[in-house]
């Protein structure tokens, strides 16, 4: 992908309106698509440098049991401190050594960095009113070249984006994509997971975490949710009046509906046992954009793109994008030539219909 795409994709996801968690999510996914990076991280922090809690564009759920006390085990006051004075004097840390000479030598380097192939880095603080509200990280393989001044330029060029972002709240209603995927629980009528089909393990991961928090308790408000479910359930099949057994939980992935309904009779002589089926949706946003992130079209091509199947009218459009109503039919006419469609209707269709085949 040419670079211009890539930042100007990169920008969209930050100012698309979606959620502060699936914005800075998929961010850290596609930021590889700009400046060379893997296993890219955003770790907020609301006191000093020291998170509470990180966002990963990688998969951590494997790394959820240790991760929290290994990481709050090193971010010391005194590597802090260090950071802290490093950063009221240079915008990045390229060097881990800055916090900590012997980093490669440390727990974090050895269990977790290591584990991800993160040897090299690019560390940056967000503020907001000039209070720390995070770090950025980017991390690159150790067979890989350190980061250099330009990666260190573009990414401090992203960062007002990010802040953007951030901004967001975090219980932004979305319309779901049309389409889903779905898993199985069994559980017990305490809520202990007996049994998740291989569907149900990945999605229960995503809704969880991407996140990796410094209070591991945190981690299991989900699994509270899901245990008081299955005792609503069973409440109200004792006539109790209590709410339906089911909920919504919106995460850094999109929307996870679950339902809770027994798999066995009323018999009392045999274990209870209730299913629960987990449906994912995602943002119809979030998908729309990976769809036209990989199409033929110019930068502004893609900004049209997008307000056309979100709805927007032609004249809106303009007056967002500051140019006039026939620059705007002229880049919808290119639009629809090369996507070889006629018409409005036929925009949304191809656009999901593209990021299916991804």
């Amino acid at each position: 992908m040419k670079p211009s795409h890539a930042l100007a994709y990169l920008r969209q996801i930050c100012c698309s309106g979606l959620s502060r968690e699936v914005a800075i999510t998929e961010f850290l996914r596609s930021l590889p698509l700009l400046i060379p990076s893997n296993s890219n991280t955003f770790s907020v922090g609301e006191l000093g440098l020291i998170p509470t809690y990180h966002l990963a564009g990688f998969d951590l759920s494997d790394m959820t049991a240790t991760a929290s006390d290994i990481i709050d085990q090193y971010h010391t006051p005194e590597r802090q401190a260090r950071a802290m004075a490093w950063f009221s004097q240079h915008p990045t840390i390229s060097d881990p050594r800055i916090m900590e000479s012997a980093f490669y030598q440390t727990d974090m380097y050895n269990l977790i960095y290591r584990q991800f192939d993160m040897h090299h880095l690019l560390w940056t603080p967000m503020s907001l009113g000039g209070q720390s509200a995070g770090v950025l990280g980017l991390y690159r393989t150790s067979s890989q070249k350190p980061f250099d001044s330009r990666d260190q330029a573009q990414l401090l060029s992203l960062l007002p984006y990010v802040v953007h972002a951030y901004r967001a709240a975090n219980d932004v209603s979305f319309e779901a994509s049309p389409d889903s995927s779905s898993g199985m629980l069994v559980m017990d009528i305490q809520g202990g997971i007996l049994f998740q089909s291989p569907e149900a393990k990945v999605l229960l991961a995503q809704a969880r975490f991407p996140r990796v928090l410094t209070d591991q308790r945190k981690q299991d408000r989900l699994l509270i949710r899901l245990a008081t479910m299955c005792r609503n359930l069973q409440g109200i099949s004792r006539g109790e009046d209590l709410p339906p057994p089911t909920f919504i939980h919106t995460g850094a992935h999109g929307q996870f509906r679950f339902r809770a309904y027994w798999l066995n009779g009323h018999n009392q002589e045999v274990q209870r046992l209730i299913g629960v089926t987990i449906e994912y949706f995602q943002p119809l946003t979030l998908k729309i954009l990976r769809a036209i992130r990989d199409l033929p079209l110019s930068p502004t091509q893609k900004q049209v793109a997008l307000m056309l199947a979100q709805g927007v009218t032609f004249e809106q459009i303009g007056l967002r994008l500051h140019i006039k109503p026939t620059t705007v039919k002229d880049h919808v006419g290119k639009i629809y030539s090369k996507l070889n469609i006629h018409q409005r209707d036929e925009l949304l269709p191809t656009l999901l219909a593209a990021a299916n085949n991804h």
